[in-house]
């Protein structure tokens, strides 16, 4: 059951340019006061631009305000906001793939990619939401697809084991040959280069 997923699902066949809010120069401009100070160390600090950043509709800003909650990184942990931040940087990066230019949207796409696999990760711990292995995979696949290399490492984690899927060798060694392709490498895992479980070198 994925009813918690439905926001994010539909948003991905069907934005809507009305619930959407423009980034504003100001967040940019924020965004990259919260890097310096996230790059010197300021955790306290940079979280408080990544806020900022947020609340002027900045996609990476909310994706790394999400992140801060998440763990505590200059503030305290709160894993039910954090969630709400990923979510919508999800949702604004959607809206940004769908509706700017191919060279924009390449940037919107690797965002996109990461926000959805971070949500992915909070359903596989519980963070912000129960945990349920299904979603975990749901949202692993859609990032995977997108090729975020670790949601394709995490994916085929999940195959290999029946984790959340049905389990299933040879795609479990499809995502994994699609990661190693992106630098990801798997200690143990040359076993997903064999003709069996790798159609496409027979």
């Amino acid at each position: 059951m994925r009813t918690a997923i439905a926001p994010l699902s539909e948003t991905l066949k069907n934005p809507k340019p009305e619930a959407h809010a423009e980034p504003s120069a100001e967040g940019e401009e924020y965004l990259k006061k919260a890097i310096e100070y996230h790059e010197q160390g300021e955790l306290e600090k940079a979280t408080v631009f990544f806020r900022k950043a947020a609340e002027h509709h900045n996609p990476l800003g909310m994706f790394l305000f999400g992140m801060s909650l998440r763990h505590g990184w200059g503030c305290k942990a709160n894993p039910n906001l954090a969630f709400q931040f990923l979510q919508k940087a999800a949702e604004s990066a959607v809206f940004d793939l769908n509706h700017l230019n191919p060279m924009t949207s390449s940037a919107a796409r690797g965002e996109l990619a990461i926000a959805i696999y971070e949500l992915g990760i909070s359903f596989r711990h519980g963070w912000g939401v129960p945990k349920n292995k299904e979603t975990a995979a749901y949202y692993f696949e859609i990032a995977a697809n997108l090729g975020d290399a670790d949601a394709q490492a995490d994916l085929a984690f999940c195959y290999q084991h029946g984790a959340g899927v049905k389990k299933d060798m040879p795609k479990a060694a499809k995502y994994y040959r699609m990661a190693h392709a992106q630098g990801v490498e798997i200690f143990g895992n040359s076993w997903i280069f064999k003709a069996k479980y790798n159609p496409d070198s027979a």
